[in-house]
């Protein structure tokens, strides 16, 4: 499913703001989403708990969130939606220099312990509301180079907001190591999207148009783990997941993870867990966790 029916102002100028009720409207009701190849800001004034990637997060605020792209989301129920906002833009709008390219690439949305950025805001609601949101409504109707430059610099401003939040010594990338982290972050979104049909290296050396030792060399660099390594933990992240909330049987999860089989479905996860997929799963059921 889309971040949400992509609104008029997001596919023409690939940036938009709504307040996350009007979001969860577009989107029928539904409260479940993936950021596709959009960039996601969420300013969050008093309170919101969302789920990424079957994690979740409570948010008190005021807070701005920072959740990259191909990452599923699930909204929780609460009263505070319309004071809730989205902002959402593609690489395209906002890369007009290596500056920016730095911004997209560091761990605000990059994070490689988990997959959101909280950054705390010292900024009020007040100043956030007067500079980010009334500022881009009151340009919103006029000469649109205007509102684009603006609301690519209200972007900026809360990324720098959040930038101060990340160690000093993650920001101090160097245009060599810049390429690196790019290719190994499109790696990662690759197999967000790709992980359950392929997992093997060379299918993403390919697709990024490398050779696989070249990837590997990447990945060891920025990660500190080799490519296998990644794919195999994004395997047993789903498998976990779907073990412990889904009532698939191990059967259903095999084939949706396109193992050849239950019996090597089974394996892999004796191999790397030290317990069957039905251990899994009986030991998420006595813990509570169904």
């Amino acid at each position: 499913m889309e971040i949400y029916e992509l609104s008029k102002q997001l596919k023409i100028n690939g940036f938009s703001i709504n307040t996350l009720k009007k979001v969860i409207d577009r989107n029928n009701g539904n409260r479940a989403f993936n950021t596709l190849d959009y960039y996601c800001i969420y300013i969050v004034f008093n309170y919101a708990t969302i789920i990424v990637e079957g994690e979740e997060y409570e948010i008190i605020g005021p807070h701005i969130v920072f959740i990259g792209p191909s990452k599923s989301i699930v909204y929780q129920k609460n009263p505070e939606e319309d004071n809730t906002y989205v902002i959402a833009f593609s690489a395209s709008f906002y890369e007009r220099s290596a500056k920016d390219s730095m911004f997209l690439n560091s761990e605000l949305f990059y994070n490689f312990n988990q997959d959101v950025f909280i950054s705390p805001t010292k900024a009020t609601q007040y100043d956030i509301k007067r500079f980010a949101i009334d500022r881009l409504a009151l340009y919103e109707h006029k000469d649109s180079g205007l509102y684009v430059s603006i609301a690519h610099n209200t972007i900026e401003a809360l990324l720098l907001d959040g930038l101060l939040n990340i160690e000093e010594k993650s920001l101090h990338i160097t245009r060599k190591n810049l390429q690196n982290i790019d290719l190994v972050n499109k790696f990662r979104v690759l197999l967000h999207t790709d992980f359950k049909k392929h997992k093997i290296v060379k299918y993403y050396a390919d697709k990024l148009n490398i050779t696989p030792r070249r990837l590997t060399e990447m990945t060891e660099h920025v990660l500190g783990k080799t490519p296998k390594q990644i794919i195999t933990e994004r395997l047993l992240q789903e498998s976990i997941r779907l073990l412990k909330h889904s009532t698939a049987s191990i059967a259903e999860i095999s084939y949706e993870l396109d193992f050849n089989d239950e019996g090597n479905f089974g394996t892999f996860i004796k191999k790397h867990l030290g317990k069957t997929p039905k251990e899994v799963r009986t030991d998420s059921k006595l813990n509570g966790n169904k």
